[in-house]
């Protein structure tokens, strides 16, 4: 039993600490709706490569959401953003039915 709590407490530090460290090689700013001209939306925002070296992949996930529920996705990558880069977030928003009146940021992964 002891085992079992050691090691589930391992992973989840090892999970907290690898979400601190993905979170400090990036920073994702101004993140807004934005509606093409044929009617369709899409997130745009910014993400900016902190490191002094080249990141091989950034992943960023995001829940639409309309009056609190979630009813679709968006999602973006990019592989090998260069330090200091910034890199233009420009994603579809993917529902079947309702209209997301906001979203929120689901999944942040960054590949050093």
């Amino acid at each position: 039993m002891k085992y079992l709590f050691m090691l589930t407490l391992f992973v989840l530090l090892f999970n907290f600490h690898a979400a601190q460290a993905a979170e400090s090689k990036i920073d994702i700013t101004d993140l807004h709706f934005v509606k093409s001209v044929e009617g369709q939306l899409y997130i745009e925002g910014l993400v900016k490569n902190l490191t002094a070296h080249p990141l091989r992949q950034v992943y960023v996930a995001f829940n639409l959401l309309k009056n609190g529920m979630v009813v679709g996705y968006s999602t973006d990558i990019v592989f090998d953003l260069q330090p200091r880069q910034a890199w233009q977030i420009h994603t579809r928003c993917r529902t079947r039915i309702f209209k997301p009146d906001h979203f929120r940021l689901a999944e942040l992964s960054v590949i050093p």
